[in-house]
């Protein structure tokens, strides 16, 4: 739900946008806008943002250098607006601005506005929003079901139409595992936890398919939040992290343990998230093989992005460490 907050006085917003306006006629009634105003969306995001109804039109900025969170040292906002930016003008060139499947559409950008990213504002509801519905029992399960289909047809396009490689990056397949692993140790968070993950990661090193995948193109953070629909298109957004040289399955893995995690914190049973995964895998793979395939290697990813979640500070320690104790149980899975 959008709720009007004010009339834009910022001058070099005001400036940029009418800027943006001349620059995309198409998506514009006229170059001489009558209002515009900053809108206001409950949502779920590691940046602050700003909706402005545009003569109703709506448009969508992301400011980088308006963090809500933990960002590490390396972290520069213009480098990080500038690359989604690229990567949404990409996707675009790649046929991700039509269709079932898309990709949401970057207008602009502009570094001295706290490095904002201006893209069209997608209406509907977010993936997260109807997992929340169905748990809270205020939606249909047939509402999940759809949604997930949609999430997996977008993941595969994704996965088959941007760029691919021969080979995954190996070391940082690794490295970002490892990565969780140190931060949840900073924290005091693995306990006793770290004999059996690195007892369980040695099996998973020695794993040869693991390193034999061909390397795709990834979203980078498969979160439901990331993906909405409208009208029974879906559309991603939060593309920063998409990059090459990875498994598929990174994304696979990001939605199944964010789909366990939902229903264990609000139901106290992420055994009921299972139809849901079963089904979300079902219609990403092409065929029993695929599904196999994907299934054998799964619990090494979902064990990563378990990791990653247990990281985020939302959470009390009593669940943290709940999240640790399932991604550990995934990385002691027997490699297939």
């Amino acid at each position: 739900m959008l709720e009007t907050q004010e009339v834009c006085k910022d001058d070099r917003e005001v400036l940029w946008i009418r800027e943006m306006i001349r620059g995309n006629p198409e998506l514009f009634p006229g170059d001489k806008p009558e209002k515009i105003l900053v809108l206001h969306e409950k949502q779920v995001s590691s940046h602050h943002t700003h909706i402005y109804d545009i003569d109703d039109v709506y448009v969508h900025v992301k400011f980088f250098n308006r963090t809500k969170g933990r960002t590490n040292v390396t972290y520069d906002p213009i480098r990080e607006m500038r690359s989604e930016y690229e990567k949404l003008l990409e996707y675009e060139k790649k046929g991700f601005g039509s269709g079932k499947y898309r990709v949401v559409k970057a207008l602009g950008i502009n570094a001295d506005i706290d490095s904002a990213l201006a893209t069209m504002y997608v209406g509907g509801k977010t993936v997260q929003s109807v997992i929340l519905d169905v748990i809270k029992e205020d939606g249909d399960p047939a509402m999940l079901y759809m949604a997930l289909e949609l999430t997996a047809g977008l993941l595969k396009k994704i996965h088959t139409v941007m760029p691919q490689s021969y080979q995954i990056d190996q070391a940082d397949m690794f490295y970002s595992y490892l990565k969780s692993l140190l931060y949840l140790e900073e924290q005091n968070m693995l306990g006793g936890y770290h004999r059996r993950t690195f007892k369980g990661l040695t099996r998973w090193y020695n794993y040869k398919p693991l390193f034999d995948q061909r390397g795709v193109t990834v979203h980078g953070d498969a979160n439901p939040s990331n993906f909405k629909i409208d009208n029974g298109i879906i559309y991603a957004f939060d593309m920063e992290r998409s990059k090459g040289k990875h498994s598929p399955v990174i994304d696979l893995g990001a939605m199944v343990s964010e789909l366990k995690h939902q229903f264990a914190y609000l139901t106290n049973d992420g055994g009921k998230a299972e139809p849901y995964i079963e089904h979300f895998l079902s219609s990403y793979a092409a065929d029993e093989a695929e599904l196999e395939f994907v299934k054998s290697i799964l619990p090494f990813y979902v064990s990563q992005s378990l990791f990653k979640i247990a990281m985020l500070g939302y959470w009390d320690r009593e669940y943290k460490k709940y999240l640790v104790e399932e991604g550990t149980k995934c990385i002691e899975v027997e490699p297939l």
